[in-house]
C-alpha cells in the first residue's frame, strides 16, 4: 500500500530540502504556492498553483480541503514559513479532519512565534534570554539602558490584520531583515505603525560564529526523537537575515536539553529549530528564536544522520520504517544557500567591508552544496532553464 502523500507549502528553499528528503524515501510530495519556487523544479515534487494565503486565506483553506479529498489517506502537512503556520493554525478545525499535522496544533506552534510568550517561558525554566522591553503603541519607553546596544523587532514577524482576511509580513517592511538597528525609539515606532507588536531587545555581542541552532523532533509525550546542531558563519541580509553559510557541529547536550525543556514548557511537540547565541560576556547561550516548522538548512540534519522531515512524517503517520530510507551520515558537512549566495554577491558584497575571501567561500560553498545535492538526490535542479528563471524572479523580489 502506498504511503500517505505530503503537502508542502509555500515553495522556498525549505520546501526544496523537505521534498528531497521525503521524495528520496519514496513519499509522494505535492508543493502548493501561488507561484512556483525552487521546489517546483525538483524531480521529487508535484507543483500545484494555489490561492495565496497572504491575500485569500479562506480560499486557500477551501482549496486545501479539496486537494486532500483526492487521496484515500489524509496527507501530512509541512508548513515552510511562519505565515504558513499561522494560516494552518487558523483553519485547524476544518483541515485537521482531512490533513495530518506533524506538530502540536492549534495554539502551541503559534505561541512559539511570539517572542513575548517564548521569552517568558524560557525565563521561567532558567533558559537565558536577552534583555527585552515590550513596546505598547504610543506608550513611553522606560528601562532603556544607554550603555546597552538595542535593536527593535516585532514580537511576531507575521500577523493577521484586524479583519483576519490578510497576513502581513514584517520582512517586506525591511527587505528581509528581522530587526532594525539605529535609533531604537524611531525603529519601534516604525514597527508599531506597520501594525506589529514591538519589542526592544538587547543585541547580544559576538561574531556570527556564536550563533547556534538546535534542530529537533519531540513525540507527543515530549520525548526527544532526534536532534542535530549547527553553527552560522553568515547571514543574508546582514545582520539579521536568514542563514547564508551554516555548518553541522557536534551537539552540546546541555543546549539540546534546554531546547527540549522549553518546548515541553510550551506544550509543543513535533519539528522545531531553536536558535541561540553564545554571549561572550558571561559564557551563556541566549535564546533568540524558535521555528516550529521545517527551515532552510534542515537538509544538514539528513546529511548528519538526523532526517528531521522524515521523523516528522513518521510521527504523523506512525510509519517508523520510513526512517530506513535516510541518507548515510556524512561527517563535517556545511550548507550554503545558493539563492542567498547569488543575492549576496550581486547586491551586498563590498570589497572594503567583506574582503575577497568571503565571496570566494560563499561562491565555492554554494557550488559545493548544489553538486552534493545533485549527487545525493540525483535532482538536476539548476541545470533546468525553468530553475534559472525562478532564481531571477527570487532575486528581483
Amino acid at each position: 500500500m502506498p504511503r500517505p502523500v505530503a503537502f508542502v507549502f509555500r515553495d522556498n528553499l525549505a520546501a526544496l530540502a523537505t521534498c528531497r528528503e521525503l521524495g528520496r524515501a519514496g513519499i509522494e510530495v505535492h508543493v502548493f504556492d501561488s507561484s512556483p519556487g525552487p521546489a517546483a523544479q525538483s524531480r521529487y515534487s508535484r507543483f500545484t498553483p494555489a490561492p495565496s494565503y497572504y491575500e485569500e486565506p479562506d480560499a486557500w483553506a477551501k482549496f486545501m480541503r479539496a486537494q486532500s479529498a483526492r487521496f484515500l489517506e489524509a496527507p501530512v502537512l509541512f508548513p515552510t514559513e511562519d505565515a504558513a503556520l499561522l494560516v494552518a493554525d487558523r483553519f485547524h478545525a476544518e483541515l485537521s479532519p482531512v490533513l495530518r499535522y506533524p506538530y502540536a496544533a492549534p495554539g502551541a506552534a503559534v505561541a512559539l512565534l511570539d517572542k513575548r510568550t517564548l521569552y517568558a517561558a524560557a525565563s521561567e525554566i532558567g533558559v537565558a534570554v536577552p534583555r527585552c522591553i515590550a513596546v505598547d503603541d504610543g506608550s513611553p519607553i522606560v528601562g532603556l539602558d544607554r550603555r546597552t546596544e538595542w535593536i527593535a523587532k516585532p514580537a511576531c514577524r507575521y500577523w493577521f490584520d484586524a479583519s483576519g482576511k490578510r497576513i502581513h509580513t514584517f520582512l517586506r517592511l525591511t527587505g528581509g531583515s528581522k530587526a532594525i538597528e539605529g535609533d531604537v525609539r524611531a525603529a519601534a515606532r516604525r514597527v508599531t505603525e506597520a501594525g506589529f507588536p514591538a519589542i526592544l531587545q538587547e543585541r547580544v555581542p559576538g561574531a556570527f560564529e556564536n550563533l547556534f541552532s538546535v534542530g529537533l523532533v519531540l513525540d507527543r509525550d515530549g520525548a526527544l526523537l532526534a536532534s542535530f546542531c549547527s553553527r552560522k558563519h553568515g547571514e543574508y541580509p546582514e545582520p539579521f537575515g536568514d542563514g547564508l553559510v551554516v555548518e553541522a557541529v557536534a551537539c552540546d547536550e546541555d543546549l539540546v536539553e534546554q531546547a527540549v525543556e522549553l518546548l515541553r514548557k510550551l506544550g509543543y511537540w513535533g519539528v522545531c529549530d531553536i536558535e541561540f547565541k553564545l554571549d561572550d560576556r558571561d559564557g551563556r547561550y541566549k535564546l533568540l528564536d524558535a521555528n516550529p516548522r521545517v527551515w532552510l538548512w534542515i537538509g544538514l540534519g539528513a546529511l548528519s544522520g538526523v532526517p528531521i522531515a522524515l521523523h516528522a512524517y513518521a510521527l504523523a503517520t506512525g510509519d517508523r520504517a520510513v526512517l530506513a530510507s535516510a541518507p548515510r551520515p556524512r561527517p563535517a558537512q556545511d550548507w550554503v544557500s545558493p539563492r542567498g549566495a547569488a543575492a549576496f554577491l550581486l547586491k551586498a558584497w563590498r570589497p572594503a567591508r567583506h574582503g575577497w575571501r568571503l565571496p570566494l567561500r560563499v561562491g565555492a560553498g554554494a557550488m559545493r552544496t548544489v553538486l552534493r545535492d545533485l549527487v545525493l538526490f540525483r535532482d538536476p535542479l539548476y541545470v533546468k532553464p525553468a530553475a534559472w528563471s525562478t532564481l531571477r524572479r527570487s532575486l528581483r523580489r
